[in-house]
């Protein structure tokens, strides 16, 4: 397993400074850790911080001490904060306004996510393919071009290829200007691409502007390297730069993060005639003691190990259940029972497959009607054929462009949700129809293919994707109504779910969720932009979907919930007194290693390791495992579970194991209980 040195050989310790705590910035901070993230000024600083060590907490008063006309006087509009996704940015506005708000300063910081960042300068018309659409520009790529076809074969290959050029851990131009061939004809970019946009036009002189005196980049471990080399050259000459994070927490190698950048950090500062000075937080003040012992002693591998941890009482238990159904209802009880008992406390569930979160969220609202439930997961709620069929036809009609019109003509119909995606996804007859379209596909064309086969392999199911367009369009009146009457009626399980659909209540969930939060985003719109009208209401919430789903950002919360429902890749920067992991079967986390992972199967391993810790320090009180310990075959394939070799043909009903890494804590964690003995939490 990989290690990581517990000090830099690139950088220097903080000196023993004494810190005048009388200071505004200074008042009411807990310890010494965090003072010299506060307080030291540096070309270069390094600040490895666990989870609860008050990094946050440290990050805002050292803004509000950079604007302080006693601190540094700077101005707002001098200083850039960078956050990983849009939830911790909403978080780090809140606690920096607040801080501000009675501290004098001349202006506001930036804050910004890292995409939102280079949107905003290069501009935020940007089309960004998701992951779907990035799978069927890859086949189109393998099809026009036989010698990548030769050297690479298969789809999952070239994704790897790509990922692996994207990270620049390995270079392929050839296969690199195909894409970019296909994106051009297109008229789209890959989210890896922006901040490579924006950095070459630094390098050719644009945007001289765009540099900040202090910069302050959070979660530098979740970044691409391209992204880390962005954010440094943004630093005005004589600026300071501040790079937080943790390579315990590093959960993103699917966008090409560099679990390793903060180590990096050195080489860059070195490279600009610079030392790195580092910070260590280690000491939690956010879990009991024994979630910091369990959570160090899962992360053995990577020292140094955390320190502390706060005087709140552990409250952890690890159950299991006959079924997952069973799950569902037991949790969904002990978790309504434990709100009624603290109901000002924040309660999070984190499931390792969306269908546990909806299965957890309609059992709970069985007990309880009015509660607040809040699914806040983003990046799989186009997986259900019907969800992803209702957005490809609500963009065709609001906000079509050249890769929507691929993504309809990419699938076969499907009247019961399974075997949509077509071979190649129907790749050779799409590329003679757009040469025969002169690059540029219209409705009135779609609708003119449907009355005649297009030649070439999956000619057959382009004929029947034109006659579903022509079919609905022909069945969908636009009356003049609201923009969420317009949503729900275009996503409405009627129209999408048919009686031979296979799992059609996950699809119906799915559909519910898309509903909610498009109506959420327009509404967004809607309140900055009250002259807004329905259409463009639509388009905004379209591209701003497409968005969420392409960078995997969650959604922002709802205020006001009892229960956030998340996976476990979207807690990140999310905490809670009481925190409820679901799912926490072998089959469902490590899971099954795939082709598409871009690493090795140890790495895929070491990665799931990561994301438990991360999941389990999220927790300030209470800390409940749950499982099941069984299924059926259909019902492990609706959930997305694989099934172990030893269990298929056995004559019983599958049987599902704790996760190899909870059985790693056995010592640190209670025993199991069987949850029909379960007293609740």
């Amino acid at each position: 397993m990989p290690t990581l040195p517990s000090v830099h050989p690139d950088s220097q310790p903080p000196p023993r400074l004494e810190y005048d705590l009388e200071r505004p910035w200074n008042q009411g901070v807990q310890g010494t850790q965090a003072l010299p993230l506060i307080n030291d000024d540096v070309s270069v600083m390094r600040v490895e911080a666990g989870p609860g060590t008050g990094k946050t907490f440290g990050l805002v008063r050292r803004v509000q001490r950079l604007l302080h006309p006693d601190g540094l006087a700077a101005r707002g509009r001098e200083v850039l904060v960078v956050a990983f996704n849009r939830v911790i940015a909403k978080q780090l506005e809140t606690g920096i306004n607040e801080a501000l708000a009675a501290s004098p300063h001349d202006g506001n910081p930036a804050i910004r996510t890292v995409h939102a960042l280079c949107l905003g300068v290069i501009g935020g018309d940007l089309r960004l393919l998701m992951d779907h659409e990035r799978e069927a520009m890859l086949y189109d790529v393998l099809e026009e071009h036989p010698e990548l076809r030769a050297r690479l074969r298969r789809q999952p290959a070239a994704n790897q290829a790509l990922h692996d050029h994207e990270a620049r851990h390995v270079e392929d131009v050839a296969l690199w200007q195909a894409v970019f061939r296909w994106l051009t004809r297109h008229q789209a970019r890959l989210i890896s691409e922006l901040p490579g946009l924006l950095l070459d036009s630094i390098n050719q002189g644009d945007y001289s502007d765009l540099q900040f005196k202090y910069i302050i980049v959070d979660e530098f471990q979740d970044l691409t390297p391209g992204e880390q080399n962005l954010f440094f050259r943004l630093r005005r000459d004589g600026g300071q730069f501040l790079a937080l994070g943790d390579p315990r927490q590093s959960i993103y190698a699917f966008r090409g993060n560099d679990r390793e950048g903060l180590q990096k950090l050195g080489a860059m500062a070195a490279q600009a005639g610079q030392v790195v000075r580092d910070v260590h937080l280690p000491d939690c003040q956010r879990c009991p003691v024994p979630v910091v012992v369990a959570a160090n002693y899962l992360m053995s591998h990577y020292p140094p190990p955390m320190t502390g941890g706060s005087e709140q009482a552990a409250n952890i238990h690890v159950v299991t259940w006959a079924t997952p159904q069973d799950e569902a209802r037991g949790m969904a009880k002990a978790i309504v029972d434990n709100i009624r008992r603290c109901p000002a406390e924040r309660h999070l569930a984190m499931v390792t497959r969306r269908r546990f979160g909806y299965w957890l969220r309609d059992r709970m609202l069985e007990i309880q009607g009015d509660l607040g439930i809040d699914l806040s997961f983003s990046e799989s709620i186009l997986e259900s054929w019907p969800t992803r069929e209702a957005f490809l036809f609500a963009s065709l009609l609001h906000d079509a462009d050249p890769v929507t019109w691929r993504m309809w003509l990419a699938y076969a119909n499907s009247t019961d949700g399974e075997h949509f995606k077509a071979p190649k996804r129907n790749a050779p007859a799409y590329l003679r129809f757009l040469r025969a379209c002169n690059d540029t596909i219209t409705e009135r064309k779609v609708v003119q293919m449907a009355d005649q086969r297009p030649p070439g392999q999956g000619g057959a199911n382009l004929l029947d994707r034109g006659q579903r367009f022509k079919e609905l369009r022909a069945g969908f009146v636009e009356p003049h109504v609201s923009f969420e009457e317009r949503i729900r009626a275009l996503f409405s399980p009627d129209l999408w779910i048919g009686t031979a659909t296979g799992d059609a209540e996950t699809a119906r969930a799915d559909l519910e969720l898309l509903t909610d939060k498009t109506i959420a985003l327009a509404q967004e719109r809607l309140a900055d932009h009250p002259e807004s009208d329905v259409s463009d209401l639509m388009r905004y919430a379209i591209r701003q979907m497409r968005y969420l789903v392409a960078t995997r950002e969650p959604f922002v919360p709802k205020t006001g919930v009892q229960l956030q429902v998340t996976t476990l890749w979207g807690a990140k920067g999310v905490t809670a007194e009481h925190v409820y992991i679901l799912g926490m079967c072998d089959e469902a986390i490590p899971g099954e290693y795939r082709d598409g992972y871009p690493g090795t199967r140890e790495e895929f391993i070491e990665e799931q390791r990561r994301l438990l810790y991360v999941s389990l320090t999220r927790a300030r009180k209470t800390l409940i495992f749950s499982r099941a310990r069984s299924t059926t075959f259909g019902e492990a394939k609706q959930i997305g579970l694989f099934i172990r070799a030893s269990e298929r043909g056995s004559g019983r009903r599958p049987r599902l194991f704790a996760s190899t890494l909870l059985r790693e804590l056995v010592g640190h964690l209670p025993n199991a209980v069987r949850g029909e003995n379960w007293a609740g939490c």
